[in-house]
């Protein structure tokens, strides 16, 4: 029997800007996903001792922006796009209020986990894997 989810460590490099030299520096990230949601993925980034930053996004993007060797693909939010000299690397940007943060991945690293989400949720399968009743009673106001 396959898992329901996935918990897998990943390190990516945060573009530090703060000081005069940009400085790439590691960061732990946990790639998360969950068949109960499955056009989602989570990345969670370390941030300090025991605090994690939460990032969600559709599953797609992360496919097309890892197939993407363009310009890269997102709007809003979160920007997923490639490396202007190194092709197996790219590029997470995500923005908030409080601020925008890049972070550089392997592509391959990401290629990997996309590729288990797959195993568990084929590509186009994803509606059959959500409890609809509980999603409009939550969308009814009732308990499911």
């Amino acid at each position: 029997m396959l898992p329901t989810s996935l918990n897998l460590p990943l390190t990516a490099e945060w573009e530090d800007s703060r000081g005069a030299v940009v400085v790439l520096r590691p960061v732990p990230v946990k790639f998360r996903y969950s068949v109960a949601d499955p056009f989602a993925v989570v990345l969670d980034f370390a941030t300090g001792a025991e605090q994690w930053v939460r990032w969600t996004f559709a599953r797609d993007l992360l496919a097309e922006g890892l197939a993407d060797y363009g310009d890269g693909v997102g709007e809003g939010d979160v920007f997923l796009g490639p490396d202007a000299t190194l092709p197996w690397r790219v590029w997470l940007t995500v923005s908030s209020p409080s601020g925008v943060a890049a972070f550089a991945f392997r592509r391959s690293d990401l290629t990997a986990a996309l590729g288990q989400t797959e195993a568990l949720v084929p590509p186009g399968t994803e509606s059959e894997f959500i409890d609809w009743n509980r999603e409009f009673a939550v969308l009814g106001g009732e308990a499911a």
